[in-house]
């Protein structure tokens, strides 16, 4: 009894610390679960391209960024796989960002963005860093750890034995306004308990991932991870894009490439992200390193041939944004970020009235009568 106690008050304290807080991540996650979905609808000016009958080369779109840039070259190109939705040309980083917008059949430059401009891009900040850069996204993967804290105190302090179950799921009538909200309390959070662990877990992991992987270090393939051969010299003119890109194609066949990392430098290798259709990652978890200038394949790794401590790993994110299982599991991920909301205003509730219902101490009464009124 005293354990449940002792857990009790962690839970309201640990609650009234970081619940605000947690409220607004799990707004701004819900809002973000639809995040392609509500930029398109918000600027489909740029967002959202008629599809043709094939599309153009990746070295054309390439050059149509350079010359809309002033002769600069992007830092990568983002191929989305939905064939309504431009290519993304992502120039520079941090609050200077740029993101230039392509159409894939035609190669017209069709406008750029700053992510950080638009209301998703804020929303996006807000969710990941708190506004706040490094040292926010810091916070919000200590929030992680809190929401995992909330949810196995808020278990253990509701569980009613395996006799009284089905009265841990009651919401009792007549409906009173501070036994409604102590049951919607209870019952809200038993109910989302799976999806709240699995929030906290994911968030926690994608923010501070070695721990993570100290711990499915006993899953990780016996044989050591190869690292990319250097690229040769950088001598002659480099292949084309089209060229590098035939390549990563023919050595993950049936993968289809997310995003081009282009070299930096003219002795760098170009890095090639793919998705198979079988992998949960929206962006794919397998890559390909070419040489530029010979075309060889530096490197090559199969998110199909990886082992399972790395396949857990990739299923961080798509796991947290309710990417695994369509439309019915986006709706779930909505809905637990909506109830952080409800579980932290009806827990405040709780909390308010709890302290005026505790009596103010009397005073002491003092043993000794009280002095007679001096008639001098």
């Amino acid at each position: 009894m005293r354990l449940r106690r002792f857990l009790f008050k962690v839970h309201l304290y640990a609650g009234l610390t970081v619940g605000a807080v947690l409220v607004v991540t799990g707004l701004t996650g819900a809002v973000l679960v639809f995040e392609e979905e509500l930029e398109g609808a918000l600027d489909p000016e740029v967002r959202r391209v008629v599809p043709g009958p094939e599309r153009v080369p990746f070295s054309q779109v390439l050059a149509a960024v350079v010359e809309n840039q002033g002769g600069t070259q992007p830092r990568m190109l983002r191929i989305p796989e939905r064939h309504d939705a431009p290519i993304e040309a992502w120039m520079g980083g941090g609050r200077d960002a740029v993101k230039v917008y392509v159409n894939p059949y035609t190669a017209q430059v069709l406008g750029s963005r700053n992510p950080s401009d638009s209301v998703v891009g804020i929303v996006r900040d807000l969710h990941i860093r708190l506004l706040a850069g490094k040292a926010g996204e810091t916070v919000v993967g200590g929030l992680g750890v809190a929401l995992l804290l909330l949810s196995v105190t808020g278990i253990i302090v509701w569980w009613p034995g395996r006799r009284k179950l089905a009265e841990g799921f009651k919401v009792r009538r007549p409906l009173r306004w501070r036994r409604g909200n102590f049951d919607l309390h209870k019952v809200s959070g038993a109910v989302t308990l799976v999806f709240l662990l699995l929030a906290g877990l994911t968030g926690t992991a994608l923010v501070f991932p070695a721990p993570f992987q100290w711990m499915l270090k006993p899953l990780q393939a016996s044989t050591p991870k190869a690292t990319p051969t250097p690229p040769g010299p950088a001598t002659g003119e480099p292949l084309s894009l089209d060229a590098l890109m035939a390549v990563a194609s023919r050595t993950m066949p049936g993968a289809h490439p997310t995003r081009i990392e282009l070299p930096a430098t003219p002795d760098a290798a170009l890095k090639v992200r793919m998705r198979f259709p079988q992998e949960p990652h929206p962006n794919g978890m397998s890559f390909v390193f070419v040489d530029r200038h010979s075309g060889a394949v530096l490197y090559a790794e199969s998110a199909l041939k990886a082992s399972a401590a790395s396949r857990l790993m990739a299923l961080r994110y798509p796991i947290h944004i309710g990417q695994i299982g369509g439309m019915v599991t986006r709706v779930l991920a909505v809905l637990t970020g909506l109830s952080l909301v409800g579980l932290f205003f009806t827990g405040l509730f709780l909390w308010h009235a709890r302290t005026r219902a505790t009596p103010a101490p009397r005073p002491a009464q003092s043993s000794t009568p009280p002095t007679q009124p001096s008639m001098s």
